[in-house]
């Protein structure tokens, strides 16, 4: 099994890039320890893997398409009933596709959903909606963290020691960030070097889904050419 670290254990590294190692203008709490947090969550979000593995049975709701979240989870990789796998598909989908559904998808009702999609972040469809109670098993990436903030150093990355400069490089970027000019500059710099790791980890991991992973800023312009995985 791969050794991680703990948040207290990376954050001085973090000082360092800084060149604030007594943590007298950056926040050790605030700032150096909720860095590396959102850099793991981050990292989770680009990667899938590790899941943080999330795996239970839900009751979802009865007689209607739209089922909120499960608590503790960032997003579904995959859902499964007693019979099948239930196929993914998206909102987009299930408006303009058609293929074995009428357009007014969210009023069909069925004694086994076979498809679900994702609905923001707090919310995912199931179609056609179940007519009696029925029991899923949904598999998905947890938040790591569920702890009070800010974190207390104490808290585990789910990555191997070797990726502890990712998460760092990006801590120190998210500290730059309350800076203009040149240190604002040099967190972006930091940031693409975070980027151009998760992009190699992406390719080592196993990826989940057929998402496509693309390291520019805002939404893209033209389809991205980036490979399916």
């Amino acid at each position: 099994m791969a050794l991680t670290s703990t948040i207290a254990e990376m954050a001085p590294s973090v000082s360092e890039r800084l060149q604030d190692d007594s943590n007298i203008f950056w926040s050790l709490d605030y700032e150096i320890n909720a860095g590396l947090a959102e850099a793991i969550s981050e990292l989770l979000l680009i990667v899938g893997r590790p899941t943080q593995i999330f795996d239970q049975p839900i009751t979802p709701l009865v007689n209607t398409c739209f089922n909120p979240m499960p608590p503790g989870l960032i997003c579904l990789t995959n859902i499964r009933t007693q019979i099948s796998v239930l196929g993914k598909t998206t909102l987009r989908s299930l408006d303009y596709l058609c293929s074995s559904w009428s357009p007014a998808w969210q009023s069909e009702r069925g004694a086994i959903p076979k498809r679900w999609a994702p609905l923001g972040l707090n919310y995912f469809i199931l179609h056609p909606a179940p007519l009696q109670p029925i029991t899923i098993n949904v598999t998905g990436i947890a938040y790591p963290f569920v702890d009070t903030w800010p974190p207390n150093g104490t808290e585990s990355s789910p990555f191997a020691k070797e990726f502890n400069q990712a998460l760092e490089l990006y801590a120190a970027s998210y500290a730059r960030l309350k800076e203009c000019g040149e240190d604002a500059a040099e967190g972006f710099a930091l940031y693409q070097q975070f980027l151009e790791i998760g992009q190699r980890l992406s390719q080592i991991e196993d990826r989940r889904d057929s998402l496509v992973w693309c390291r520019s800023f805002g939404a893209a312009t033209a389809p991205s050419q980036v490979a399916h995985r």
